[in-house]
């Protein structure tokens, strides 16, 4: 699809400020937190089919500053609006945050939308780079460009202060675990991104100045919240070339890092999810990031959306930048079959059996802190050869 304007990063007296960019239609959302599916408070189904409440509204004063932003800026389907069709609650069992619909949706519907001039961009679009930025680059943005610019921060306040701090209860990613912690995944792939991001994130701390702590937050934040647009952007090189031997375009293909307010408080579901995120009217002014629904949605259904660059995600995937490993993922069976040198092709190339590493996760318990995931990573990856 041709690209359009939505915004941009712009330097301007040392503030950056949002103003439209080259953006092209996406469906692959990036983000945070797994929960517990098909979870009820108990009850009898009420006439217009809804199914029983099983979540407390969310009605903090820092949840109502931002549903009152948005509202702003022309926001639709959020809580609080007068055509609300969703609202930002918690799961009676779990206390997990999460989006609600409030009241019942077909198959394509739109849920809730934002203006695209409420997204933060983590990178400059204009930058004719098709490199992915790392989360690591983003965090640095995320630090340099919002949260240590007295206005921006003010700007982006009502979000901002919706965003979990160092001192919140959290699933860290393995940026986080130790070096043992990291070794003891033992699959290849999985090791080898938690080592190159680790040792990014010591380097990048050193030549910019920030502290290893703070960066290292700011990307969990990034990499568990952020989701990746595709556009479009003009490339000089591209442009140098037209001009000397006619080339059709001046364009490459770049991805970039957007915060979403509101829409990044969805959870994940890597199978059976109800929605998914989508971009209405990329090649306007006036476009919208919205969540519609891939199958009916009855009321007080918990919204469900699934994580990754590509709109599915391995177990690895979800460990390494959401700090999770899901209950059920299929696409761990695809995985195992690829093989290759990031992956560990038999059972018997493991250190342990399933036996043993269920046994250890049974036993142990909450106890384990990091080692808990490390140990479902195990689990979750070696009950995937079953189907080679």
């Amino acid at each position: 699809m041709k690209s359009n304007i939505l915004y941009a990063l712009i330097v301007s007296n040392g503030l950056q400020v949002v103003a439209p960019f080259a953006i092209s239609s996406s469906n692959t959302p990036k983000r945070k937190k797994v929960t517990n599916q098909g979870k009820s408070s108990g009850g009898f189904a009420k006439s217009d089919d809804s199914v029983p409440t099983a979540h407390t509204p969310d009605d903090s004063a820092s949840t109502q500053n931002l549903l009152n932003f948005l509202l702003g800026w022309k926001s639709e389907g959020l809580g609080g609006a007068e055509d609300a069709g969703t609202e930002i609650g918690f799961d009676m069992n779990t206390g997990m945050r999460g989006v609600y619909a409030t009241k019942s949706f077909k198959k394509n519907d739109i849920l809730c939308k934002i203006p695209s001039d409420c997204a933060l961009a983590l990178s400059d679009p204009n930058v004719a780079d098709d490199a992915m930025q790392t989360a690591a680059q983003g965090g640095q943005n995320l630090l340099q460009w919002y949260m240590a610019n007295d206005q921006a921060k003010q700007m982006w306040s009502a979000y901002l202060d919706t965003l979990p701090t160092g001192d919140s209860n959290f699933d860290p990613t393995p940026d986080y675990y130790s070096d043992a912690e990291i070794e003891a995944m033992e699959f290849p792939l999985a090791t080898k991104v938690a080592k190159e991001r680790k040792l990014e994130l010591s380097e990048l701390s050193g030549t910019t100045g920030i502290s290893l702590e703070e960066l290292q937050f700011a990307t969990w934040l990034v990499s568990s919240r952020s989701f990746p647009i595709k556009l479009s952007v003009d490339d000089p090189l591209a442009r140098e070339i037209n001009a000397r031997e006619g080339a059709l375009t001046t364009q490459i293909q770049k991805e970039i890092r957007v915060l979403l307010p509101y829409l990044d408080m969805i959870n994940h579901l890597s199978a059976n999810f109800n929605a998914e995120l989508h971009l209405i009217d990329p090649e306007k002014d006036d476009a919208w990031f919205a969540i519609r629904a891939v199958r009916p949605i009855k009321k007080g259904k918990e919204i469900t959306i699934p994580y990754g660059t590509t709109g599915i995600e391995t177990s690895v995937g979800l460990l390494m930048n959401y700090g999770f490993v899901p209950d059920e993922n299929k696409i761990d069976e695809r995985l195992i079959l690829k093989g290759g040198d990031d992956c560990i092709e038999k059972l018997d190339g493991w250190s342990t059996t399933l036996e043993e590493d269920e046994a250890a996760l049974e036993s142990g318990g909450d106890s384990l802190g990091n080692m808990k995931n490390v140990l479902r990573l195990r689990v979750k990856l070696k009950k995937a050869y079953d189907t080679k």
